[in-house]
């Protein structure tokens, strides 16, 4: 008998083996499934948070930061997810523009996020939106889709223009093109020249809006020039950390009744576009340089420059308590596994004299092992069959739990590949022992027996 005859014939018995002892089997097959789908459900969670936001752009995204305030009192941002204070890259606006030239990076912008009142031209119904205060290059690094128009160009920063979303176009004109409309903002009107596609990079990591960091129901329906929007009295966002003697205040001691000189306060993100190792370490010292020469007096030069994975790690994007939910799933996983070794090591020591006579017509102990390992695999199989509606039933129950993250819990086709993939390794895995004891039976002293 050739080869591929021994191993079909080995896979032949282990198909039969599964209906030999049924209850065994599905107790087997049900063990296998549970331990798989707690697994699956933590582990599929932390892949959608762990997920690149800009595939294929992030890599080439950086933020600088240089720490320039005078005086130690600096505002204190905590990320309501983890409770872990949150490090963003807020600048005043004559360092931001000083990091932001042409001659060091590729592409440049410079982010706000705010909020305003819009209404459409003639309409008295407002309404309150997300709006990105930013400069022209944002669009093409960060890669906003537009369905209509266009976004504005350098010489434009000053111009009244405007880009918004398609949900929001469709709020206020209805299905009538948007595109040259006027939107009432602050004291001016903005022509509309350009319509974005939903755009919700997860996690939302390049502004400061961290209260809905994993949010995808929530996103920027409004893109306006900087330098245009604050000439409309747009108020920006603001970090609370100002220079000392600014006027309204500074730091957390700030005066609310009047309002705050930005010009001495932290409330710019600079990102740029880096493409090779070569402009990210000429940028970097660029900014090492930059804040030894503008450092405040009496404290040490603070600079750093942050990937986009860097800033994720570096706040602690991924809560705590994610990471620990996949050790107990995979802890409770590798304890079903156990269990399942055990049954398949009792239920393959039972058939020692079926065994015992294929040994004695010459079957080798590699082909028992094979029989075995194939049976272990038909199991685990089955089982990663069934788990696949048990963590979809278990993703559901996240989905529908607390937590800005939680909606993103769903099975993609790399989980679902992964599911089956981790089934056929985890039948390999608790097979081989009970396989290799299976080997190990003296089929004389069972051949006695018959």
């Amino acid at each position: 008998m050739g080869a591929d005859a021994m191993w079909g014939y080995a896979l032949g018995l282990a198909w039969k083996g599964l209906g030999r002892f049924p209850k065994s089997s599905l107790l087997a097959v049900m063990t296998v499934a549970l331990g798989l789908a707690a697994a699956m459900c933590t582990l599929t969670l932390l892949h959608v948070l762990s997920t690149d936001p800009l595939p294929g752009r992030s890599q080439h995204l950086y933020s600088p930061y240089v720490d320039t305030v005078q005086g130690r009192l600096k505002g204190i941002w905590k990320n309501p997810a983890n409770g872990v204070q949150w490090q963003m890259n807020v600048m005043k606006p004559a360092d931001a523009q000083a990091l932001l030239t042409p001659d060091r990076s590729v592409r440049q912008a410079a982010i706000n996020e705010t909020t305003a009142y819009i209404s459409a031209d003639g309409s008295r119904k407002h309404v309150n939106q997300n709006l990105l205060l930013t400069t022209h290059g944002f669009a093409a690094m960060f890669g906003l889709p537009l369905l209509q128009g266009r976004f504005w160009s350098a010489g434009e920063e000053q111009s009244p223009l405007a880009v918004i979303s398609i949900d929001l176009a469709r709020r206020l004109f209805g299905p009538a093109s948007a595109i040259d409309k006027l939107v009432h903002i602050g004291k001016a009107d903005f022509r509309i020249i350009g319509v974005s596609a939903p755009y919700r990079p997860e996690p939302h990591f390049f502004s400061m809006n961290q209260q809905w960091t994993f949010d995808a129901s929530r996103q920027d329906d409004v893109y306006l020039p900087l330098q245009a929007a604050l000439g409309a009295g747009i108020t920006a966002s603001e970090s609370g950390s100002c220079d000392e003697h600014t006027k309204g205040g500074s730091g957390l001691l700030s005066d609310i009744s009047q309002p705050r000189d930005l010009t001495h306060c932290e409330w710019l993100i600079p990102w740029v576009e880096l493409d090779t190792p070569a402009q990210v370490a000429g940028y970097e010292a660029f900014v090492r340089h930059y804040a030894e020469d503008h450092r405040p007096l009496g404290r040490k030069p603070l600079s750093r420059l942050d990937s986009v994975a860097g800033w994720m790690r570096q706040n602690r994007v991924i809560p705590d308590h994610a990471r620990l939910n996949l050790w107990l799933a995979v802890g409770f996983g590798l304890l079903c596994m156990v269990n399942v070794t055990g049954l398949l090591t009792a239920r393959f020591l039972r058939r020692s004299q079926e065994v015992s006579i294929r040994r004695a017509i010459g079957a080798t102990r590699r082909d028992i092992f094979a029989q075995c390992l194939f049976e272990s695999c038909g199991i685990c199989i089955v089982g990663g069959l069934l788990a696949l509606p048990l963590t979809q039933a278990g993703l559901w129950i996240l989905r529908h739990q607390q937590g800005d993250y939680n909606a993103l819990a769903r099975l993609d086709p790399a989980m679902f590949a992964a599911l089956f993939l981790i089934a056929v390794l985890t039948g390999l895995l608790v097979g081989s022992i009970p396989a290799w004891r299976a080997t190990r039976v003296s089929p004389g002293l069972h051949l006695k027996a018959v």
